[in-house]
């Protein structure tokens, strides 16, 4: 586990895939994110999940959990450059009653200390939509810098939103 104050990080379990279905069929959960929003079944996310659990390859994510020991979100490193020494880096909370307490933010750092100390990773990037304003100010708190835009990336609810490309020197 990697462990802060608020949060901890943990590998993916078999038995979070409940938890992984309800917020993936959550269009406020996933609107903002990659893949966008897709309702999916529990049979089908099932078939999926082993690729999620494997932290052999190019991708590391892991399930956020409260001091309760409660999944509350999950957050990964993704597209890792052994070459180069960089990854994306991509967070939700699921639980929406955790919104506003500062997990997300300090998900974040627990995961950059692990990518510097652990990975040997030196800088992370990242998109986010331009109108997910609470996501854009977490990524400028954290000392990530705004290096572009893309024009009418992302298609939501209708409508093609901006993209902004971030990055972050580790």
């Amino acid at each position: 586990m990697i462990k802060g104050e608020k949060v901890y990080l943990r590998p993916i379990l078999k038995s979070d895939l409940e938890y992984l279905n309800k917020w993936k069929n959550d269009e406020g959960v996933y609107r903002f994110l990659g893949g966008g929003f897709m309702p999916i079944s529990i049979d089908q996310q099932e078939k999926w999940l082993d690729s999620m659990i494997d932290l052999t390859g190019n991708n590391k994510r892991f399930i956020i959990c409260d001091r309760q020991d409660s999944p509350i979100g999950m957050i990964g490193l993704y597209d890792i450059n052994w070459i180069h020494r960089t990854c994306e880096i991509g967070i939700y909370i699921g639980d929406k009653s955790s919104y506003g307490n500062g997990y997300g933010k300090e998900a974040c750092i627990l995961l950059e200390d692990f990518a510097r100390d652990y990975l040997n990773i030196r800088k992370i990037k990242l998109n986010v939509v331009i109108d997910n304003e609470a996501a854009y100010n977490m990524w400028n708190v954290l000392g990530y810098k705004k290096v572009g835009e893309l024009v009418r990336e992302r298609f939501i609810k209708g409508e093609y939103h901006n993209l902004i490309i971030m990055e972050k020197f580790l």
